[in-house]
C-alpha cells in the first residue's frame, strides 16, 4: 500500500507545474473520489491498486483533451450585465493585459442638401424691361388656373359634406397656381376656406364622436377652431386622397397645408383653413388694385413671387407672410413714390377692401381725399416700380420711426396700439427696428 503511495506522488510530481495548475479541479475530485472509496469499501490491495490506477490514467487523459473554446466569465454578474467584452475576459483568465483596442477611423460626415437646388429662370427676352415682362406674363392668373381652384373646391366639398352639410367652401387663387416654381409647396398660391357657424362645428363633432366630448370646445373659441380644422383635415385625408404636409396651429390664423390628389414632385399644394378672413381679403385688395391701376397688381405679384423664390416668406420659419408683402407692396404705391404722387389711394378708396374692413365711408380722414395719379404719358413700368420698391425699404423707410399702414396710405410714425418690433443681431452690436405693419 505504501509502496502504491509513493508511486503516486513520483507521478504527480512529474507533471509539468503549468498544467497541473490547469488540472488541479480534476485531479481533486479524482483523488477525492478515490479516498472516499477507500475509506467505505472493503477492498484487498490489487483490486485498490487497479483502481487508483486507473482513476489516474483518467485524469492523465483528460488533460490532452482540447478545450472547448467559449465564452468565459470572470465575474457571472457583471457578464450577466455586459460589463466585460470577451476580449477582456479571455485577458484576464490567461493572466495577460488586455491589448488596447485600435481606435476605429471616424469618417467625415457629408449631408447631402434636402431639397432640390434652386435654379434661375430661362427667359426668351433680353434685358431687364423684356425679363420683368416675361415674368409677369407667367405669374398673372389664367383660366386654366381658375378651373384647377374651382375643381379643388369640388374635391373639398364632396369631402366635407358628410362631415359638415351646411359648410361653405370657396377658393382664392394668388397668382397662376398652375405654374410650378421654387417653394411652391412650402408657399402654396392657392387658399380653401371652410365658413361654418361654431353651433354647426360643435354638432358635426358630436357625430364624429371627438375623444373628450365637445364640453371644453364649447368653452374655448380657439380650442374649437384647432378642432374643426383637424377633422375636416382627416376628411380630406381619408376621403378625398389629399396629403398631409404641415400644421401652423400656432399662428394667429391656424391652418393646415395639403397637397392635392394625385400630386407628386410637381406638387399643388394649397393652404386650408376655417373661418378665416385674411384670404378674402388678399384676394379682395388684389382685384381692386387691378382696376384702379393695373402696375399696382403686377407689381404686388411680382413681389411675392420675388419674396418666395429668396425664400422670405415661410411663416414657418418667422418670415413675414406672403399678405404683408402685399401690403408692403401697396403702400409704396401710396405714399414711396419719389415724385410724391401715388398711384394708389388709401384704404378708404377701396370699396370692397373698406367694406371688409369697416372703413367704409371714411373719406374725411386726412389724406384720404388723395386720389391715385392717372399720368399715362412716361409712366414707369412695373420693372422700374419694383427697383424703387427695394430702394424704398431698403434705404428711405425709416423702421424704427415709422409705420406701414395701408389704411392711411401715408407716411407716419406707428400708434400706440401697434406692438414696437425689435431685431436683436445673432452677433451682437445692438438692436435694429423691424416694420410695424
Amino acid at each position: 500500500m505504501s509502496t502504491t503511495w509513493m508511486k503516486t506522488a513520483k507521478n504527480l510530481a512529474c507533471l509539468d507545474k503549468e498544467t497541473l495548475n490547469q488540472q488541479v479541479p480534476m485531479l481533486t475530485v479524482a483523488l477525492c473520489a478515490a479516498a472516499v472509496l477507500f475509506a467505505t469499501v472493503p477492498l484487498q490491495i490489487p483490486e485498490l491498486t487497479i483502481a487508483l490506477f486507473g482513476a489516474m490514467v483518467y485524469a492523465w487523459l483528460h488533460m490532452f483533451e482540447p478545450k472547448k473554446q467559449g465564452k468565459t466569465m470572470a465575474d457571472p454578474l457583471k457578464a450577466e450585465r455586459g460589463y466585460l467584452k470577451s476580449k477582456d475576459i479571455e485577458a484576464s483568465m490567461s493572466g495577460h493585459a488586455a491589448r488596447p483596442s485600435k481606435k476605429k477611423e471616424v469618417k467625415q460626415e457629408c449631408r447631402k442638401p434636402s431639397s432640390v437646388p434652386i435654379s434661375a429662370p430661362t427667359f426668351q427676352g433680353v434685358g431687364w424691361e423684356a425679363e420683368v415682362g416675361e415674368l409677369l406674363s407667367q405669374i398673372m392668373p389664367t383660366a386654366e388656373g381658375n378651373q384647377m381652384v374651382k375643381d379643388l373646391v369640388s374635391s373639398v366639398k364632396r369631402a366635407i359634406w358628410p362631415f359638415l352639410p351646411e359648410a361653405e367652401v370657396a377658393g382664392f387663387a394668388i397668382g397662376n397656381p398652375a405654374r410650378r416654381c421654387a417653394y411652391g409647396v412650402a408657399v402654396p398660391e392657392i387658399d380653401i376656406v371652410l365658413t361654418v357657424s361654431p353651433e354647426v362645428i360643435l354638432r358635426g363633432l358630436e357625430r364624429k364622436g371627438t375623444p373628450g366630448g365637445c364640453s371644453v370646445l364649447r368653452r374655448d373659441p380657439r380650442k374649437l377652431h384647432k378642432a374643426a380644422i383637424r377633422a375636416c383635415t382627416d376628411q380630406l385625408v381619408s376621403k378625398a386622397g389629399f396629403k398631409f404636409r404641415r400644421s401652423a396651429f400656432k399662428s394667429e390664423d391656424p391652418k393646415v397645408t395639403l397637397l392635392a390628389p394625385g400630386a407628386s414632385e410637381g406638387a399643388v399644394s394649397l393652404d386650408f383653413s376655417v373661418n378665416s378672413a385674411m384670404p378674402l381679403h388678399s384676394a379682395a385688395l388684389l382685384t381692386e388694385c387691378g382696376r384702379l391701376e393695373p402696375r399696382a397688381k403686377e407689381l404686388i405679384l411680382l413681389v411675392r413671387r420675388w419674396a418666395r423664390d429668396r425664400g422670405i416668406s415661410h411663416v414657418a420659419k418667422g418670415h413675414l407672410p406672403p399678405y404683408a408683402w402685399s401690403l408692403l407692396a401697396i403702400y409704396f404705391l401710396q405714399a414711396g413714390s419719389e415724385d410724391g404722387s401715388g398711384l394708389l389711394p388709401p384704404l378708404a378708396g377701396f370699396e370692397r377692401s373698406a367694406a371688409l374692413a369697416g372703413k367704409a365711408g371714411s373719406r374725411t380722414e386726412s389724406g384720404s381725399e388723395r386720389s391715385p395719379s392717372k399720368d399715362t404719358e412716361g409712366q414707369k413700368s412695373t420693372a422700374a416700380l419694383f427697383q424703387e420698391f427695394l430702394r424704398f425699404y431698403a434705404k428711405d423707410f425709416n423702421y424704427r420711426n415709422e409705420a406701414v399702414s395701408v389704411r392711411l396710405g401715408r407716411r407716419a410714425p406707428p400708434a400706440i396700439a401697434l406692438p414696437l418690433n425689435v431685431i436683436v443681431p445673432e452677433a451682437g452690436g445692438g438692436t435694429e427696428g423691424a416694420p410695424s405693419i
